[in-house]
């Protein structure tokens, strides 16, 4: 009897080999996990880091949200931050090297060079994998382009929007220039793809929507090669807005949130001398049934992160964050046609004016269920006489390799 409670003893003292355990087991317990807790736990041991990291290289748009810090166009190695992680990162990028960084898509960075006489440069640059995506030369026309997938895929299509009139153009791989596609009006401000559709917004609160197969359509039939202008199908919704709004004062995003069609709405002071300073903002989705736009009191699991040509909606649970109805925004300029080559004459502009500006400002954090809207709820760092910063995702992948195991 004794004999066997020594044996009993001794197995309660076996140590596990938990950095042996098989690939096969790992892998379904980190797709368990939400990012933050895969980051924690790819620092057990370099095999299971290891395993973290291909678990999750074939995973597209899962990542931690970070901005690439504006005025850098110069310099080999662009300034990084994470607001949720509170890191700052410098990362080597010879690529963009002479190259504005415009907006991105997921991981994606796109790069514009200014070749001046109103011609640009452009093209999509990935910093993690290092690929790269060349578009044909266009004038400086356009404040935004919107892409329906990423860039890499063969169906993937462009869209750029321009700045002084609802004209747009369009490429898919294998056309030699940009389609374009001219309407009558004011220009659009926004707009973003969902559910197979292009979406875009002007000054009042309508939407114009273009169906993406519409778009293949129309430049298989007039061949992608040869025109310059070509016409797709589309659908003007006259929507209502149940809140009176006048539009100066007001910049519109419109953002995809887990399918739905999200118009964010953020105000700001028209005095003279306040440059941009953010009071508060209203969300609404869009009920198609009704073409109206319905106000959100609450984002759910779901977290905003808002910027010039780089809008998205995040899951706060599976990032592993305990934030709810948060709204991370960059410091935009108020006219949305507006882009950084165009306004570095603006640099400096408030001490030139001798105006202050102690209170500088780059971004900011907005809590959606602040019923006092006299109290914006903000944390702000940098220059406000800067462009704002672009949003991007930095790849779980990526970030398990690099801020773990030193």
């Amino acid at each position: 009897m004794g004999q066997r409670r020594r044996k009993m003893k001794q197995k309660k003292h076996i140590d596990a080999d938990w950095a042996g355990l098989p690939d096969n087991i790992l892998e379904v317990i980190f797709e368990r996990l939400n990012l933050m807790d895969c980051m924690s736990i790819s620092d057990v041991c370099k095999s299971w880091r290891r395993v973290v990291a291909q678990e999750l290289s074939d995973c597209q748009g899962h990542g931690f949200p970070w901005l690439l810090m504006s005025g850098e166009k110069d310099k080999r190695v662009r300034t990084c931050i994470s607001i949720l992680q509170e890191q700052e990162w410098e990362m080597l990028l010879p690529e963009a090297y002479g190259r504005y960084c415009w907006g991105s898509y997921q991981e994606w960075l796109i790069l514009v060079r200014d070749l001046g006489s109103y011609k640009l440069d452009i093209g999509l640059f990935n910093p993690f994998t290092r690929k790269q995506v060349d578009l044909p030369g266009e004038w400086n026309l356009n404040h935004k382009m919107v892409l329906s997938g990423p860039p890499s895929l063969e169906n993937c299509i462009f869209m750029l929007i321009q700045s002084d009139s609802q004209t747009l153009a369009f490429w898919v791989p294998g056309a030699q220039s940009w389609l374009q596609h001219k309407l009558d009006g004011e220009p659009f401000v926004d707009g973003v793809f969902s559910n197979g559709s292009f979406y875009l917004i002007g000054n009042d609160y309508n939407i114009c929507e273009i169906k993406g197969a519409n778009i293949f359509a129309a430049i298989k039939r007039d061949d992608a090669s040869a025109p310059v202008a070509f016409h797709i199908e589309r659908h003007y919704h006259e929507v209502t807005m149940p809140d009176e709004h006048e539009n100066n004062g007001v910049l519109k995003y419109l953002v995809e949130s887990c399918g739905e069609l999200l118009l964010v709405c953020r105000f700001y002071s028209t005095k003279p001398d306040a440059v941009l300073v953010t009071h508060y903002f209203e969300v609404y989705s869009l009920d198609f049934s009704r073409m109206s736009w319905k106000r959100v009191e609450s984002l759910g699991d779901q977290i905003l992160f808002l910027g010039k040509c780089c809008s998205r909606s995040v899951s706060s649970s599976g990032l592993g964050l305990n934030v709810t109805d948060r709204i991370y925004f960059s410091n935009d300029h108020a006219v949305p046609w507006w882009n950084e080559w165009d306004s570095e004459h603006l640099v400096g502009i408030l001490n030139r004016l001798g105006l202050d500006n102690s209170g500088t400002k780059d971004w900011g954090i907005f809590s959606l269920g602040n019923k006092n809207h006299e109290t914006l709820s903000i944390q702000f760092r940098g220059n406000r006489d800067r462009w704002g910063p672009v949003w991007f995702t930095a790849p779980q992948w990526w970030c398990c390799k690099n801020f773990t195991l030193t």
